[in-house]
């Protein structure tokens, strides 16, 4: 059933360097905290749950790296590209958008620290799920 819905890419190499790949959510982390510090009381629970969601993104990615170490081909969804389901880092963006959106509405940290915790947790759990069906099945030769 997995084999009919992904389609197969060489696993992507772990070349990348690390304070990269982690610049997108330490800038998440560091403007959540920053907001959390200047008003615990209404900003403390968005700043959690945006923490909560990048610790169980990071989980993920280390699922990832677990299949790419094992030399397993890490799948790609087939048909158009998924926004809930990014194999690649995208945070950066994330990172920049977010703190656009605070410039510009900083009275609506709550709303929009838990609409991206939302948005990170999605795609973590389906990282997670893909990678649990990966590692978890049979490996059984080509044909």
């Amino acid at each position: 059933m997995v084999d009919e819905t992904v389609s197969r890419i060489p696993a992507l190499r772990i070349t990348r360097d690390v304070t990269r790949t982690l610049l997108g959510p330490a800038a998440i982390a560091a403007l959540a905290g920053a907001f959390a510090w200047t008003a615990p009381e209404r900003n403390a629970w968005a700043a959690a749950a945006l923490a909560a969601a990048l610790f169980l993104d990071g989980l993920a990615r280390a699922a990832g790296a677990l299949m790419a170490r094992r030399g397993l081909r890490v799948p790609r969804m087939a048909g158009p590209p998924s926004l809930v389901l990014p194999l690649r880092p995208g945070t950066g963006l994330a990172a920049a958008l977010f703190a656009t959106a605070l410039a510009l509405w900083p009275m609506g940290f709550p709303l929009l620290a838990s609409a991206l915790a939302g948005l990170i947790a999605m795609g973590a759990i389906a990282r997670l799920a893909l990678a649990r069906v990966v590692l978890t099945r049979r490996q059984e030769p080509e044909a």
